[in-house]
């Protein structure tokens, strides 16, 4: 075996050796730009959400969360809550913390609902508002538990503990439906024995 055969061996190796390196160093670093590159699953379910300004890691809490709907008709709906997460029963319903709504029915008004907490629907925009709630318009003040908002057919049912206060009268209920398109409400009781409670302030 000749001299010069044995270096050209020795350089074809050093070569071999050399680009094996270099493959490794290459394939690395793709690898670590495509894990930048690509977001987790676990963000995925929420990428539909308007603002969202934090997710505490481990968990499907979401912070600072608001969501805006307009329809064709110019109603715009707009719900914001300080907290929340999604619910184990349903990906596309969300428990919400500290909530606030505002439903703008054209050449109607503006009704502002709050709340300590309220299961959201995503896909209907359907909500249940519940514990402490307030609703507003104009001069009408109305408090309950639980107040039901059908967003698509424009309906509110509110119930559980019902009080109604406006600028002439008080009044305590079972239950009061609210039609936003007919611009028609219904006040009433459970049971037809009863009678609702009205008080006229002087």
């Amino acid at each position: 075996m000749s001299r010069s055969f044995i270096i050209q061996l020795g350089i074809f190796g050093l070569i071999l050796l050399i680009g094996y390196f270099v493959f490794l160093y290459l394939n690395r670093d793709s690898e670590n730009i495509s894990l930048k590159s690509f977001p987790k699953k676990e963000n995925e379910q929420i990428g539909n959400i308007s603002e969202l300004q934090e997710i505490e890691i481990g968990t499907n809490k979401i912070l600072d969360l608001s969501y805006k709907s307009r329809d064709e008709k110019g109603n715009i709906y707009e719900i914001n809550s300080i907290s929340g997460s999604i619910s184990d029963d349903d990906e596309n319903v969300l428990i919400l913390e500290d909530v606030s709504a505002e439903i703008l029915i054209f050449n109607y008004g503006t009704f502002y609902i709050k709340s300590d907490n309220a299961k959201y629907n995503k896909l209907n925009l359907n909500t249940h508002f519940f514990n402490n709630v307030n609703l507003n318009y104009l001069n009408h003040i109305i408090k309950s538990e639980d107040l039901f908002l059908k967003y698509m057919n424009k309906e509110i049912k509110i119930l559980n503990n019902v009080k109604y206060n406006n600028d002439k009268n008080l009044l305590e209920a079972d239950k009061i439906d609210l039609d936003l398109a007919s611009k028609k409400s219904k006040i009433y009781m459970n049971s037809k024995n009863e009678k609702v409670k009205a008080v006229i302030k002087n």
